[in-house]
């Protein structure tokens, strides 16, 4: 194991922080485990993956004053800690965890101490592993927090997730340990949201913010493919749609993933920084509750369908590789985006003009993945004023967010008329005048043999809209 060094001030902040155990070092546990450390937390790490265990420890021997240690199972890694975060893929690694035979973390978990599941996780499941915590292994005294994040490796790095976080007691919430864990990932606590309800209502709003997020990312590629196709400069395509315009505005087609995935969308070599496999769980989830809660989610189960096909062969790949889907792996375009940067075949008279078009294009795609947001809202019941204004900021500010998300849903909240009213309205006013150049550049790209799905989709609820 690595050896723990202090201050040897015995009033020094790292001396006051609880010992945490962190249970799953894939990309983002990785990021937010060593940002604790960096931040002074005495952090005992597990991962079932024995070379991520070796690269973590190698990492956090690197910061200086580290307190880090390694365990050498779930078991191990709880033992005399105040706080357990478990940042592992799916639900079923959360039980094995917590709850398996021989090295399951609830067989060291000392009294009274504090279970942070970061994982996003099916929302009933939070509740379920409560019981098994409390029925199954008479633990009543393991105060359990239902804690999903967004922001992505860069902001797990920089401690600056947007968090949601619920328990099924709202003084586990307050309890200094897990407050200061939390805080600490969250700019201060700044963007720590206390989601109201009990265990799952976390979960409930992640889901959410990964509507928009389970369409965001295949669309971010789907418009920078178009954008090649159309013979567009694709570096200066995303360069055009990250910067704000004029009034210091983002510009209406962007969003937090496009700028996110841009950048490795343009590289032969991405990075591997959130696998597909992740947010195709994730969009299994809400398709789960969709159908549970009887409400239908088109665009989003047509990202869906982009995204099971991309499963096929690359589903441990980074999630920037579905533009490589749209244009064929390995076929001789698949990497046009790339090829593309700094080298437009468009006229350089055109190419400004139909820069904004596909901008605009991509803008209608957000119009509707917000409109699909507020219906899975309604029926989660989370139209209240007081949540939906919560679910509002933290979606605006956190991996789902777009320019038009924060246009449009403060209208539909206001509009006397509702919701559908609202975005009636709004696309009159905004998209009345783009439909025939939008339906041009899909006949355009499908004469090219490349199928813009998601825009497709949407354009299609445009014109119930305009109509």
């Amino acid at each position: 194991m690595a050896a723990a060094t202090s201050s040897s001030d015995p009033n020094s902040k790292s001396n006051s922080l609880p010992q945490v155990g962190f249970i799953g070092l894939g990309a983002m546990g990785f990021a937010m485990s060593t940002h604790l450390v960096k931040t002074g937390f005495p952090v005992r790490g597990y991962d079932i993956y024995g070379p991520t265990l070796d690269r973590w420890q190698s990492t956090c021997n690197d910061i200086p004053g580290s307190r880090a240690t390694i365990a050498k199972s779930p078991a191990d890694a709880v033992q005399d800690v105040a706080v357990v975060c478990l940042m592992v893929a799916n639900h079923h690694h959360v039980h094995s965890a917590l709850f398996d035979e021989k090295n399951g973390a609830v067989h060291s978990l000392p009294k009274d101490c504090t279970v942070i599941v970061h994982a996003t996780i099916p929302l009933t499941q939070p509740l379920a592993v409560r019981s098994r915590l409390t029925d199954e292994f008479k633990r009543p005294d393991v105060k359990l927090i239902d804690v999903p994040v967004s922001g992505g490796v860069a902001r797990s790095i920089n401690g600056t997730l947007t968090i949601m976080a619920s328990s099924d007691d709202p003084k586990n919430l307050e309890q200094p340990d897990a407050k200061v864990v939390l805080d600490n990932l969250t700019t201060k606590g700044k963007t720590l949201f206390i989601i109201p309800g009990t265990l799952g209502a976390g979960q409930s709003a992640k889901a959410l913010n990964q509507v928009m997020a389970g369409i965001h990312i295949p669309s971010a590629s789907e418009i920078m493919g178009l954008a090649a196709v159309n013979g567009l400069d694709t570096k200066k395509f995303y360069d055009f749609l990250v910067a704000k315009d004029s009034a210091g505005k983002q510009r209406p087609g962007w969003s937090w993933m496009f700028e996110n995935r841009g950048p490795r969308i343009l590289s032969t070599s991405p990075p591997l920084a959130s696998a597909t496999a992740i947010i195709n769980k994730d969009v299994g989830i809400i398709q789960d509750e969709e159908a549970r809660l009887g409400v239908e989610l088109p665009l989003l189960n047509k990202a869906s369908d982009v995204l099971k096909e991309v499963m096929k062969t690359h589903a441990a790949a980074d999630d920037s590789c579905v533009v490589q889907w749209y244009l064929g792996f390995d076929s001789d375009r698949s990497n046009l985006v790339v090829e593309r940067g700094g080298k437009p075949t468009v006229a350089a008279e055109q190419q400004d003009a139909l820069i904004k078009k596909v901008a605009t294009a991509h803008a209608i795609v957000h119009l509707i993945s917000a409109y699909e947001t507020i219906k899975f809202a309604k029926a989660l019941d989370l139209m209240h004023a007081d949540q939906r204004k919560q679910w509002y900021n933290m979606i605006a500010g956190a991996a789902g967010g777009s320019a038009i998300f924060s246009a449009v849903i403060p209208l539909a909240f206001e509009d006397a008329d509702g919701v559908d009213a609202a975005f009636k309205k709004f696309a009159r006013e905004r998209f009345t005048g783009d439909l025939d150049n939008t339906i041009s550049l899909i006949n355009h790209a499908k004469e090219q043999n490349y199928h813009p799905i998601l825009l497709e989709a949407a354009v299609e609820y445009l014109k119930s809209f305009l109509s």
